[in-house]
């Protein structure tokens, strides 16, 4: 009977707002979700005033995390923000106890049916996914200082720090006012940014040419800096010449400096 309960207050929490004002309503709702007799007295009897009180404080909570994770993309969709909030939790419903993981599992549901809305800017998903990756690389772990990097060889790969991120973006998201009431339009035009959390624990973004996301992208993901290098031109159609290698090599030593990059894996 547990389950059945639960079942009952999960719909009254998380569910569409329920007119259940007289008592033979609310028997009706929980005699529905097969509760017990003992608890669906006490349900009938002043609980529903309670649960009502429950309800308005998760869902607050709820509200107040996401705001200060993707504050803008909130102010800018209004109430169709509210509308996908409320089917979020009706249909799907946060599914970890950390409030931190709200967010990715709200986008996660939200972005495939923002793209199909023409009621939603386009750029709109590249901003949500920006706003929401300042939590991310934040919330990322520090790094361990007893480890000593060693030197770059284009054998080996290369070792990040963790909290580092390449991402691609439509519309220049990045260049927008933190001010939630603003609403400039970003340009559109394909950006890569390296995001990363620098030793003073400050989220910080670094623009890419397409040559270096390509070579930055298959380092993070473990190739060897010669072979990525290699194969980013490839796909570029750029000639591996000595401004490539000069230009690669003040990138990471760039990204060294900004403490970023630790040194070729051990």
């Amino acid at each position: 009977m547990q389950a059945a309960l639960e079942s009952a207050i999960a719909e009254l929490v998380l569910g569409p707002e329920l007119e259940l004002d007289r008592a033979d309503m609310l028997r009706a709702f929980v005699e529905r979700h097969g509760v017990a007799e003992a608890d669906a007295a006490e349900l009938v009897n002043g609980g529903l005033a309670r649960l009502a009180v429950y309800r308005k404080l998760v869902r607050e909570t709820l509200v107040d995390a996401l705001r200060l994770t993707i504050p803008r993309s909130m102010a800018r969709l209004g109430s169709v923000f509210d509308e996908y909030f409320d089917r979020f939790l009706a249909e799907r419903a946060p599914r970890s106890h950390y409030l931190r993981d709200l967010t990715p599992e709200l986008l996660e549901w939200c972005l495939p049916r923002w793209r199909e809305d023409p009621r939603i800017p386009e750029y709109i998903v590249d901003l949500v996914r920006h706003e929401a990756l300042h939590i991310e690389i934040g919330a990322k772990p520090a790094e361990n200082p007893e480890i000593e990097p060693a030197a770059l060889e284009l054998e080996q790969s290369v070792r990040f720090v963790d909290a580092v991120k390449l991402v691609r973006y439509g519309f220049r998201v990045h260049e927008l006012m933190d001010d939630v009431d603003d609403r400039t339009e970003p340009e559109r035009r394909e950006t890569s940014l390296l995001v990363y959390r620098s030793p003073e624990h400050e989220v910080r973004y670094l623009e890419l040419s397409k040559l270096a996301a390509k070579i930055l992208e298959r380092l993070i993901d473990g190739q060897a800096l010669g072979h990525a290098i290699e194969r980013a031109c490839a796909l570029e159609g750029v000639a591996l010449d000595a401004s490539v290698t000069e230009s690669t090599a003040r990138l990471l030593a760039d990204l060294a400096e900004r403490g970023a990059l630790l040194g070729a894996t051990r």
